[in-house]
């Protein structure tokens, strides 16, 4: 509707192009644009065209060319036409306004050939930028821009691309954001006006269905939504895919692997850490240690590092095993250990620049003079052969652990996380990249969503998976290797696994 009047608008001009200071010759154009081309043509284009089919001003005053059925070619060369949803799309064209659709659905791809700089290709950023700037330069006039573009999408994730357009709007007058349920745009009568209460959760706490009486504290109460009864059905049997559908709620994954947000809540904060920040880069922001800080000062360390370079960050965690408690597993009693975690640390870029690699090996240095035993260093396998040679010189016990490979890192860092036995310091990204956490249907592997990371939440994996491994911890700490259960004997993976935890032994010995 917003198209139509706009496309209305123009047609009240009597010389648009004199107007717009465009050549007589060349086209003003109207767009939609989706995922592909048939979705653009058969969804969004037709039923544009069957709106101005039964308008009488389009069927008798600004009437198109019924001849050609490709697109809308009106008088004064304004033409509507679908595109396919190629950034270079609407290369050479002036695009005076239009839609593009199902925009946060777009491709995010990591080291794509597609963007310039072989970093993150965003599909709906670099579309949305092909049009706004031919728009710009067509049709800016003071300061004013005529028409309307329409961005349109349901949700997904948090920090996509329409949530990064609602944030700028804020200052930015020119971007109208039209946000509603779809119980608050249905004509009256449609539902009984009898509601339901849900907590729709944030990053460490899972969303739920209030009960009847349930007091919520007022700092939660803008997390609290009344839903239409006749959709409680759907939350009760998929909460995720409700809140996302139907409440138009932007969940932490679509496909989360920690399902019990609250039991990543419940680790961090435990504990202090005994570095004086949670993020560093090692030139603009410095990082203090603090030696009184040092819990159990006996007990091995184990350190894992994810390496980043330019674009991501590069997560450290340093840890030990505080203790072996005895869980109850049904009929069976399980011993395992509690991992206590010293440090979390992001490592960001410096503004146009690299990560010192060198400053992280120097930090595993200092922390040794404060008095840390810091005995073992495992890194990714991206760019690591130079550091793990380096602190073996210098007498780390160094190896190989890959995040990506397998998930058994990940399952075991889950169930530690589940049992209460991970005691963390307060490092909100770290929660953040826990909880949104996602499980590929096809792969199976651990990932993070489309422009989220997950480089401090690999370190942590990293540090509980090798703590876990560590037999001579068992032994350290008085449990008879006989008590570590199966599925921790001979983890479940396939060959890459088992030559993932050889190489670890081999090192170690």
């Amino acid at each position: 509707i917003a198209t139509a009047y706009a496309l209305y608008e123009l047609s009240c001009l009597r010389s648009p192009h004199q107007e717009f200071g465009l050549a007589a010759s060349s086209e003003i154009e109207f767009i939609f644009q989706s995922l592909r081309k048939e979705l653009s043509r058969d969804v969004d284009f037709k039923r544009f065209k069957a709106m101005l089919d039964n308008a009488p001003y389009f069927q008798h005053v600004f009437r198109y060319d019924h001849a050609v059925e490709s697109q809308l070619q009106f008088p004064k060369r304004v033409i509507v036409k679908p595109l396919t949803g190629a950034t270079t799309a609407a290369i050479g064209q002036n695009v005076f306004g239009g839609v593009i659709d199902e925009m946060n659905f777009m491709a995010v791809i990591e080291g794509s050939r597609q963007s310039v700089d072989g970093g993150t290709f965003d599909q709906a950023k670099e579309v949305y930028q092909s049009i706004a700037r031919r728009r710009q330069s067509r049709f800016m006039r003071h300061g004013r821009l005529p028409g309307m573009l329409c961005l349109v999408s349901s949700r997904q994730h948090p920090g996509e691309f329409t949530d990064r357009k609602i944030a700028e709007a804020k200052i930015n007058p020119q971007i109208f954001v039209y946000d509603k349920r779809v119980w608050e745009v249905k004509p009256e009568g449609t539902f009984t006006g009898t509601t339901f209460l849900v907590f729709i959760g944030d990053a460490t706490r899972k969303p739920r269905i209030l009960e009847e009486d349930e007091e919520v504290a007022a700092a939660d109460r803008d997390l609290v939504m009344a839903i239409p009864v006749e959709y409680r059905p759907a939350f009760e049997d998929d909460m995720l895919a409700a809140l996302r559908d139907i409440a138009g709620v932007s969940t932490t994954a679509l496909y989360p692997f920690i399902l019990n947000t609250d039991a990543i809540g419940r680790a961090f904060g435990r504990v202090e850490s005994i570095a004086s920040r949670p993020d560093c880069d090692f030139q603009g922001t410095r990082l203090k240690l603090f030696p009184k800080r040092l819990a159990n000062p006996a007990e091995p360390r184990f350190a894992h590092v994810d390496l980043g370079l330019t674009g991501d960050s590069c997560g450290v965690a340093v840890g030990h095993v505080e203790r072996f408690i005895d869980l109850v597993r049904g009929e069976e009693i399980e011993t395992l250990p509690v991992i206590r975690f010293d440090l979390l640390l992001e490592v960001r870029p410096p503004k146009n620049g690299e990560i010192d690699f060198e400053s992280i090996r120097k930090l595993f240095y200092s922390l040794r003079a404060i008095g840390m035993p810091l005995k073992w260093a495992t890194y990714d396998s991206w760019q690591s052969t130079d550091s793990l040679q380096l602190l073996a010189k210098q007498g780390f016990i160094t190896g190989l652990q890959s995040m990506d490979r397998t998930s058994v890192a990940y399952d075991v860092s889950k169930q530690a996380l589940y049992d209460d036995r991970v005691l963390a310091p307060a490092h909100a990204k770290a929660e953040r990249e826990l909880a949104r956490l996602e499980r590929d249907p096809k792969t199976r592997k651990i990932d993070h969503p489309p422009r989220g990371s997950k480089d401090v939440a690999d370190a942590m994996a990293g540090v509980i998976y090798g703590l876990t491994m560590r037999r001579e911890l068992w032994v350290r700490h008085g449990v008879p290797l006989t008590r570590i259960p199966k599925a921790l004997r001979q983890p479940p993976g396939k060959k890459a696994l088992a030559e993932d935890v050889a190489g670890q032994e081999q090192v170690a010995a």
